[in-house]
């Protein structure tokens, strides 16, 4: 209930904030962040529905899976975003992202700390294969997640704000997109993520879905999110600290 009402309360803000922007003139960052939460729920509640009367497990549920995934963002989902931003999204998302050299640079730090985030999972992974009786990692081993999301999180308020929305975005819809392949079972990937992220399961992951790390993304991008104007402008006095809410 908690993560539905902080959703609807993103998704009317994202809204009103639509409508009070004549048509074409809106940022594309805001569009972008209301076309993805909207895809995102109509997404999960399309699998729920089919997936009750359809055996998740089978290639062909996962070929479902893929095609109806394509056909909607790509039949639905995408023309509406260009419907707002007057531009192509892929014209527009390549355009944006090589605008600056900053951009450039961030960006590759981002990939490397996610090769950073990917060899800790399989190493630890790699160790419970030895260490049978090594059920779960330690707390200490899961801050350094944390460390990793506050090393992503900090240059990109510095230095370009916008492309840390833009990138926080994206990452929400591949976090929720592979949660539904894993928590689906989803072929290739479903089994697989299984087995690599129930080693960082806690007592916050009680339930079927994992959703810890969702939760740290949707934390530290909350204020870029809400108040993208607030945070790109030259604050001062308390406010300057507006933009790190989420990392303090």
């Amino acid at each position: 209930l908690i993560v539905l009402g902080g959703l609807s309360f993103v998704l009317n803000q994202l809204i009103k904030r639509s409508i009070n922007v004549p048509s074409g003139k809106g940022d594309p960052a805001d569009y972008l962040l209301l076309v993805t939460l909207v895809a995102l729920v109509l997404l999960g509640i399309i699998f729920s529905a089919l997936f009750f009367f359809m055996d998740s497990h089978s290639w062909t549920s996962s070929l479902f899976f893929y095609l109806m995934t394509a056909v909607l963002g790509l039949g639905i989902f995408v023309p509406w975003l260009q419907f707002f931003i007057k531009q192509h999204p892929v014209f527009w998302l390549l355009e944006f992202l090589v605008q600056t050299n900053t951009r450039l640079y961030l960006l590759s730090l981002w990939m490397l700390l996610l090769v950073v985030a990917g060899s800790v999972v399989l190493y630890q992974n790699s160790r419970r294969s030895t260490e049978s009786k090594k059920l779960h990692v330690s707390t200490a081993i899961r801050k350094y997640f944390h460390f990793l999301a506050v090393a992503t999180y900090v240059p990109g308020l510095i230095y370009d704000r916008q492309l840390l929305f833009v990138a926080s975005v994206v990452c929400l819809a591949v976090f929720v997109l592979l949660e539904y392949a894993r928590y689906f079972s989803i072929k290739p990937i479903g089994q697989t993520l299984r087995n690599l992220l129930s080693l960082f399961i806690d007592e916050r992951d009680s339930g079927p879905l994992i959703l810890t790390h969702i939760y740290l993304l949707l934390g530290m991008s909350m204020p870029v999110w809400l108040f993208p104007k607030f945070c790109a402008a030259s604050l001062s006095g308390p406010s300057t600290l507006l933009p790190y809410c989420g990392v303090l």
